[in-house]
């Protein structure tokens, strides 16, 4: 078993997902932000940004992660980019915890445990 989680995107209605280390998934995002600055008004731009650092590791594997049009419902972390807004949403599902942040103030986190 993994610690599954989510990164969605509502502009596009996509998800990504993680298998494993979903804990680490909000850390992944936040450094995926400040990676692609210059894409947080692009959706499709952000979301191949923030898939490239979750698989970067593993870009050659075949299992792990995936992209798709609904939410799982077995995942303990969803983490949400909302481009329109600027805005970052991670929600910790099983204990039901929900922070929400600008993108600017997100990636100036150092936070490592959600």
């Amino acid at each position: 078993m993994g610690t599954r989680a989510q990164v969605y995107f509502p502009e596009t209605k996509i998800y990504l997902y993680q298998h494993y280390d979903g804990y680490n998934l909000p850390n992944t995002v936040r450094d995926a932000l400040k990676r692609g600055k210059d894409r947080w008004d692009d959706p499709e731009y952000l979301a191949r940004i923030v898939f490239c650092e979750m698989i970067r590791d593993d870009i050659d594997g075949t299992a792990g992660y995936g992209i798709d049009a609904v939410r799982h419902d077995d995942i303990e972390y969803l983490v949400t980019l909302d481009t329109n807004r600027q805005r970052v949403i991670v929600q910790n599902i099983y204990e039901e915890s929900c922070l929400s942040f600008s993108f600017d103030e997100y990636i100036n986190r150092t936070q490592t445990s959600w």
